[in-house]
């Protein structure tokens, strides 16, 4: 596909466009930062004294944790560290934090009308920092929270504000120092999320993580445990998550069978969960089939049974996410008797026994048992047939594994009690073929589905497979973003966050190269991910494409450079973690299938030993060595072609493998420059920013149910683009090239309404958005590696001259991003 690369000014658009959503909520008052004194600011340091960080020692151990976090943040900063007291110093001024109920002074000033937390009482991780009017004594910063982990958020969130990354530890961030600290807050300040469980789940960790922390971080375990966790926990409560799926291949410790494990969970209020395929928080990659039997409910129930007792007693005291049901061993298929009746009958048992285990062991001192059903692959066909979950159970709607949700809750499914959430991957290791190195995912994408998630009631559980967790640092603090601000953030919020990062992590100086740069890895990732090339993807390229996104690569290369010399010394690792490293893998991948579709074997023997070099230049060199082993090698397997090798290098190809003859050269206009757009008082068609081939992909806003037209309604949004015919005729026919997302729930279907000049208005759907196809069947297959699936119209007997192509709406959900017309 001859895919143009948007011109400059279409990016700066893109970079300052402002959206603006009725239904958003406000923002609160913003807490500043100085490093001199300015009137009535609170002096956290100053030059001759440090404020103390005062807790209660019976509050929750997280809070301890939290204010102890802080005080070694302030300490990078200004090379002064509060004490953290249990008794107030009526000399010195204090930073009062702590849990309502679980701290006397807290209650004491809200029993005496100094504090009002009205709008955080019995508010899920709701937080407020104030500062003390008139208040007798030195100068106090208050900070409540309704229970413990927003006490802690709170904590942390001034962490950030001075300037310590979440990613301080994990991606070598070094804050700026200053001399002293001054916060100024004009008004009470109040957070909390939208989003109830915010989680990641560390997947596929043998990649990465599980080396990495064998042989280089916790050498004496020797496996992902209790000191990798802690630091785990810690990267999630500064980044406001609380959720946990944690690593479950054969290669890592069961994360249950070590007691610590849950223990240092509770203590940093990290809510306990456990993936699709592990019922009741119990890993069963290593179940003994030999001497337990088949992991089959319907002729083991015993033992399988005995297993989930088992973990429901040992992990009951602690706060956790159950999640129910049953699939086979590992990710596989539920063993089970195929029909669907049957399945349904095995599952409706399953649940019950689960839910009487629950019932018998797991303490409600943190409120009614929380647990959730995930439909994923096999299991989502089985409910979808008419398998009966309880009410009070979250359903969590997985994405297809490439970042498009299959599905979303029904208008009977939304009234449940349980709500629902969605499970989304930025790393992936299945068919068609797997991506697990780097993180090409645009952060647009993530609030495209989960926008859409959002506005379609799925807000109660979000869980985002991570993988080794580096190199998706930057997806990892999008989708927190996302999560806890889902109801304030519009299609903008994309380069918002971006901006936000860049000036945050390596400075203001930096931030105008980073988004030029990130506006071409991300738009150049959407075209293929590095692990999905493949000497066919390359042949489908006519040669002026082909030299089209060589050049591209090539710019990618450079824009990266001019990036990273505006960089201080000390943030140069930081930036080749995340933006450096990235940025070489994906352009030169790129660059190498490119010089192999030209039969360049010297160019292909460079690249490959420049990728060589970029893999040991991080396990080696970067924060003197700290990462080793943490980013696998080029050669993951004998045989390259498999899905389940990291890359698909051309010389993996097999030798009677057929490359197809390149499609003839077509011209592809962006969907955003069309002629004419229409729009009603609550829908329309709105470029995002950063999405699709074109960067500026447009949606359908909003992808609700109430955003339905009928086929010749004159009033629905609509799209019109002029194209001249030539004589003699053109291309038969006109391609529209859409995202490949998906109807919203079963039963719907995702459609255009198409008219040629003053014809009639035909129906179109969208290929491969009914949800019957797999990402394996052949239009998922080359959808979700190429992000992009393509409606035909055909254009048969165009007579010469001016023409116009109309798209309207018809159901909610579509995403268009580029089209060929004669």
């Amino acid at each position: 596909m001859n895919t143009p690369r948007p011109h400059r000014c279409l990016l700066t658009a893109a970079l300052l466009l402002t959206t603006t959503c009725p239904h958003l909520r406000a923002a609160s008052p913003a807490l500043s930062i100085s490093d001199s004194p300015t009137p009535n600011a609170f002096p956290l340091v100053t030059a001759t004294q440090t404020a103390d960080i005062h807790i209660d020692p019976h509050d929750a151990k997280v809070v301890q944790i939290a204010a102890n976090l802080l005080a070694a943040d302030i300490e990078r900063v200004t090379g002064k560290k509060p004490a953290v007291t249990n008794a107030p110093n009526n000399d010195t001024p204090t930073l009062l934090a702590g849990t309502l109920g679980s701290n006397p002074e807290i209650d004491a000033l809200v029993a005496s009308h100094q504090l009002d937390v009205a709008s955080i009482k019995d508010k899920w991780e709701a937080y407020e920092i104030a500062l003390l009017p008139n208040h007798a004594g030195p100068p106090t910063l208050v900070i409540a929270g309704s229970d413990r982990r927003a006490t802690a958020f709170g904590l942390l969130s001034l962490s950030q504000s001075i300037g310590v990354s979440p990613w301080y530890w994990w991606a070598d961030v070094t804050p700026q120092k200053k001399s002293a600290l001054y916060l100024s807050l004009p008004a009470p300040l109040t957070d909390a999320p939208a989003v109830k469980y915010r989680g990641i789940f560390i997947n596929d960790e043998d990649w990465g993580l599980y080396p990495w922390a064998a042989k280089t971080f916790d050498p004496q375990f020797k496996n992902i445990g209790p000191k990798t966790y802690e630091k785990v926990f810690e990267l999630m409560l500064r980044l406001r998550l609380n959720y946990l799926w944690p690593a479950m291949h054969a290669c890592s410790t069961e994360f249950g069978s070590v007691p610590e494990n849950a223990a240092l969970a509770n203590d940093y209020a990290i809510a306990a969960g456990a993936s699709h395929c592990e019922p009741m928080l119990y890993n069963n990659v290593k179940w003994n089939e030999k001497t337990k039997g088949p992991w089959n409910y319907a002729t083991n129930s015993a033992a399988i049974h005995a297993a989930w007792e088992d973990s429901a007693k040992s992990r009951g005291n602690y706060e956790a996410v159950w999640t129910l049901g049953i699939r086979g061993i590992h990710d596989a298929a539920m063993e089970a008797p195929k029909d669907t009746k049957t399945r349904i009958n095995i599952l409706s048992q399953v649940i019950t026994d689960q839910r009487q285990l629950l019932n018998q062991y797991v303490t409600k001192n943190y409120g009614p048992i929380s647990q959730c059903f995930v439909p994923y692959k096999e299991v989502q066909p089985i409910y979808d047939a008419g398998l009966q979950v309880p009410p009070d159970v979250t359903l969590v709607w997985a994405d297809d594994n490439f970042g498009y949700i299959r599905r979303l809750s029904n208008p009977d499914e939304r009234k449940r009690p349980g709500g629902s959430g969605v499970y989304f991957h930025l790393s992936y290791y299945g068919q068609p073929h797997s991506y697990t190195w780097i993180n090409t995912t645009p952060p647009a994408l993530l609030w495209e589905e989960l926008h859409k998630a959002w506005d379609n009631d799925a807000r109660t559980l979000w869980v985002l497979n991570v993988g080794d967790i580096k190199p998706a640092e930057i997806g990892i603090s999008d989708f927190a973003d996302l999560a806890w601000k889902a109801n304030t953030l519009g299609p903008d919020s994309q380069p918002r966050f971006l901006s936000n990062f860049a000036d945050k992590t390596f400075g203001k100086k930096s931030v105008q190269p980073i988004m030029i740069f990130f506006f071409d890895f991300y738009r150049l990732g959407t075209i293929r991910k590095p692990e999905e090339m493949d000497r066919d993807w390359a042949a489908s390229f006519d040669d002026a494409a082909a030299d089209a996104l060589e050049r591209d690569y090539q710019r990618l290369l450079e824009e990266s450079d001019a990036a990273a010399a505006t960089i201080p010394a000390d943030a140069r690792d930081a930036y080749t973690e995340m933006i450096g490293f990235p940025a070489h893998i994906l352009a030169d991948t790129g660059l190498l299938f490119m010089a192999d579709r030209k039969h360049n074997k010297d160019e292909v023997a460079r690249l490959h030993a420049d990728l060589e070099a970029q893999v040991a230049n991080y396990n080696d060199n970067l924060a003197g060595g700290k990462w080793k082993y943490i980013m696998p090698g080029l050669e993951t397997g004998k045989d390259l072609t498999k899905w389940s090798s990291q890359v698909r290098w051309p010389w993996g190809e097999k030798p009677d493998g057929k490359t197809p003859s390149p499609a003839p050269g077509r011209s592809w206009r962006p969907a955003f420059s069309a002629d004419y757009m229409s729009s009603t008082q609550n829908a329309a068609w709105t470029p995002v920013p950063y999405l699709g081939h074109s960067g500026r992909a447009l949606a359908l806003l909003p992808a609700t149910l109430d955003s339905h037209w009928e086929l010749n309604d004159p009033h629905a949004p609509s799209l019109e683009f002029n194209f001249m015919a030539k004589d003699p005729s053109p291309a038969p026919d006109a391609l529209i090239s859409f995202l490949p997302t998906f109807r919203l729930y079963p039963g719907t279907k995702l459609r255009v309404a198409i008219a040629l000049d003053n014809q009639p208005p035909t129906p179109y759907e969208i290929p491969g958005s009914s949800g019957t196809e797999d990402e394996r069947g052949p239009i998922r297959s080359n959808a979700v590696q190429s992000n992009s699936v393509q409606l035909k119209i055909p254009l048969t007997n165009l007579p010469p001259g001016q023409h116009t192509l109309k798209i309207s709406a018809i159901d909610p959900g579509p995403v268009i991003d580029q089209l060929s017309l004669p």
